[in-house]
């Protein structure tokens, strides 16, 4: 299916960008309880989505920038739990100073737990060795406070032994287990996300239990040149102490390498929120577009039936994805049945393998390439790993959903690299009070990236195969 009403269409980057700037904040969520939202500007903090935008350079580090409030705000003998990519990100002007790094310092020396899994590439990358370093350092001096605080790294081995600071690597994830040990490819630890047990945060009092599940690593790059979200769940107490559970495993797996995994079965419902945590020996995004296929009661077929204001004018489903990677060609065939079977596919991407461009093409998916190779001041990248979903899902009408996290849809990120991926279910439920904030910010900012494609060189179409 490839057209799509036009009132919803974005015409131009600014356009776009107006709305995402618009200084009227967003409408409360309703809790997960059923409880009403606490109203817009409360003193405490509230789940929420966050955005940088490289082509504004006063929000370029937002992501950074609200990771730091968080950190400033936790409260002494809280916990704060990062596992993250590469920690990074450029230093303040006179190079001495580093936001989160210091941010992170401050609350180790205050009496917070502060611990951190971080990927080997984090001590060796140019922009984050020096940051690793510092941190290593200083979590391991102690407070007289009684907190808990360290860092730990995922394993790698120099292909040339006899080097230690050899920088070809065979790298591993902390709870991946390598799919095949005889060959020179392994994973890493690619998550993205930050777990704090109480903070103020950007408010005024207090909250706790609040996971902040982000596609942005710590560097110049991520924020400057590339698209990136962050999407904070707060008072979740289940989503909490799931991605605590997996952040456990890590750590396990880090220490003792009997503990790696080849199938992570951590699912969690949590709420409008659920969990799901890689390595994964079935693929779980091509589960989960299977899962929108399914017709809804009294339509005989998928992507139909949702009422006004929900997909495209005539009721179908618009599945809108923005992604970094996509290598794994079951992907895009299930991206490509749902165009086939009536919904709109629209998708924003950085990098595809030719036979995945190939399905989409062939199917009629619109494609919108939004990258750039080099470190343009004009051009930018999507660094996201979002797919939204308006209409039918598992067999209901009219929902808006939300996936977004670290996990690409490439092969490592599947079954070779720790990863993560967060679900938000903003449609209505019931009688329950609720306003679909975060769908409609993340619908915004698909446009924004869409725009932003649309303005860049595009590549050709691939030949497709003559019948």
């Amino acid at each position: 299916m490839t057209k799509i009403e036009p009132r919803r269409l974005a015409t131009t980057t600014a356009a776009v960008l107006t709305l995402l700037g618009a200084s009227a904040p967003l409408p409360a969520l309703a809790a997960d309880d059923g409880t009403p939202a606490p109203r817009a500007g409360a003193a405490a903090m509230q789940t929420g989505a966050v955005w940088n935008d490289p082509t504004d350079t006063a929000k370029q580090y937002a992501i950074r920038d609200h990771l730091v409030a968080l950190v400033d705000g936790a409260t002494p003998g809280s916990d704060i739990k990062i596992s993250a990519y590469v920690l990074g990100g450029s230093n303040e002007p006179g190079g001495t100073t580093h936001k989160l790094r210091d941010s992170l310092v401050a609350a180790h020396e205050r009496g917070v737990n502060v611990q951190l899994i971080l990927d080997s590439e984090s001590s060796r990358y140019w922009e984050s060795k020096n940051v690793f370093t510092h941190l290593a350092a200083a979590l391991a001096e102690p407070t007289g406070k009684g907190n808990d605080s360290w860092l730990r790294m995922c394993p790698f081995t120099p292909r040339n032994p006899a080097d230690p600071n050899d920088q070809d690597i065979d790298s591993q994830a902390c709870l991946a287990k390598d799919p095949n040990e005889t060959d020179d490819w392994g994973g890493v630890n690619h998550n993205k996300f930050y777990l704090f047990s109480e903070t103020t945060g950007t408010g005024t009092v207090p909250v706790k239990d609040v996971v902040v599940q982000t596609s942005a690593n710590m560097t110049t790059w991520d924020a400057k040149y590339a698209w990136n979200d962050a999407l904070r769940v707060v008072g979740n107490q289940t989503l909490y102490r799931a991605y605590q559970g997996y952040f456990e495993l890590q750590a396990a797996a880090q220490a003792d390498r009997t503990k790696v995994m080849s199938d992570v079965r951590l699912d969690t419902q949590a709420g409008r929120a659920k969990a799901y945590f890689f390595p994964r020996s079935e693929d779980v995004i091509v589960n989960i577009l299977k899962t929108v296929d399914n017709p809804v009661p009294g339509q005989t077929g998928p992507c139909r039936g949702n009422s006004a204001g929900y997909g495209t004018k005539g009721g179908h489903t618009v599945v809108r994805v923005a992604i970094h990677g996509v290598t794994r060609n079951e992907v895009a065939q299930a991206l490509a049945a749902l165009d086939t079977a009536g919904c709109y596919v629209d998708v924003v991407y950085r990098t595809m393998s030719d036979e995945a461009r190939a399905t989409l093409e062939g199917s009629g998916v619109t494609l919108h390439q939004l990258n750039s190779d080099t470190w343009s001041d004009t051009l930018t990248s999507t660094h996201s790993k979002y797919a939204l979903v308006e209409g039918t899902y598992n067999g209901k009408a009219d929902q808006k959903i939300v996936f977004t996290g670290s996990h690409p849809y490439t092969k490592s990120a599947l079954t070779t690299n720790d990863e993560a991926l967060l679900k938000w279910d903003d449609s209505a439920a019931g009688d329950v009070p609720h306003t679909p904030s975060v769908y409609d910010s993340y619908r915004y900012n698909f446009w924004a990236q869409r725009a932003a494609a649309d303005a860049q060189p595009q590549p050709a179409p691939l030949p497709q195969p003559q019948p």
